[in-house]
């Protein structure tokens, strides 16, 4: 069955990656099109998931978000459980989740792509991670890093993106593997209690880091119900190198999942700074489930 997409609404954040023409394009797109599309532009915290709420509450055929993998989630968030379709046009210094399911980066075509009647509408898991106590609660689509992603992700701030774009997170990368050391991590999995010293854990929804054509691991699928725990345990440079080297020539050997739950909880000896989609929720110990199908985005066709 095709889809068909007459009224969209598009959530802008101005501060996401580098300046583009954005709406002199989308009107080449959707104005030439017929579409009746209207835009919200962001200017604050919880703006992104209001905006998305409120158009799906007014019966748009589509919802769609321009910038990174944080705007991306922000917008998702508003959508989950609803049935309005989700558009994504990659905006940001990183756009993982463009990539993880073929969304062009490419503006012009991606805008395309969401009102192709051709395009696939995948339902897409997501997970939602409370901290203990109950203090703070957060959904994401990608993963969540503990440990060394979330130095990372302290040291990758807003003026070293302003002035390296992506490459912002290879510096800060570099920073933070100086810094990191070994952790005692707890975790429980689907009942099912585990122990495990490691510089880096990932919760992961996605496999996709960034890299056309390379996933961590073909086991991981964001539309399969279940989140994907993976650790690093070594630290030694020669084997940063390799990685850096197999992520850039988008081969190697494929990283296996260790784990695959839907319900996780993690504690850290010490606490540890937790990175969701890129942002800085606060320490452990977390509390993770998945949302099966949370949200429909338009891809390009299977």
């Amino acid at each position: 069955m095709e889809l068909e997409i007459k009224t969209i609404h598009v959530i802008i954040n101005p501060a996401s990656g580098q300046p583009k023409p954005v709406l002199h394009t989308l009107n080449q797109i959707f104005g030439k099109a017929g579409i009746q599309w209207d835009i919200s532009v962001t200017k604050g915290e919880g703006d992104a998931t209001r905006f998305a709420r409120q158009a799906a509450e007014r019966g748009v055929d589509a919802v769609v978000a321009f910038g990174g993998d944080g705007t991306q989630m922000a917008v998702a968030q508003g959508l989950r459980g609803t049935d309005v379709p989700m558009g994504v046009l990659p905006g940001g210094t990183a756009n993982l989740l463009s990539v993880e399911l073929g969304i062009p980066d490419d503006l012009s075509k991606a805008a395309a792509l969401i009102i192709d009647p051709k395009s696939t509408l995948r339902p897409v898991d997501m997970g939602h991670a409370v901290l203990r106590g109950g203090e703070a609660e957060y959904d994401f689509i990608l993963r969540i890093g503990i440990s060394f992603e979330g130095l990372k992700i302290e040291k990758a701030d807003r003026t070293l993106k302003d002035k390296f774009g992506e490459f912002a997170y290879t510096i800060a990368g570099l920073e933070s593997f100086k810094e990191v050391e070994p952790v005692h991590f707890h975790l429980t999995l689907d009942g099912q209690h585990f122990e495990i010293d490691a510089i880096n854990l990932l919760v992961t929804n996605a496999g996709n880091f960034g890299v056309p054509g390379y996933t961590r691991s073909t086991k991981i699928n964001i539309s399969d119900g279940l989140l994907d725990v993976l650790t690093a345990q070594d630290k030694s440079l020669v084997s940063l190198a390799t990685v850096v080297v197999k992520t850039l020539e988008k081969k190697g050997e494929e990283e296996r999942p260790i784990w695959q739950a839907r319900k996780i909880s993690i504690d850290a000896q010490p606490p540890q700074p937790i990175n969701g989609d890129g942002e800085l929720w606060g320490n452990t110990p977390v509390d993770i489930s998945v949302i099966p199908g949370a949200v429909q985005i338009l891809t390009p066709s299977e």
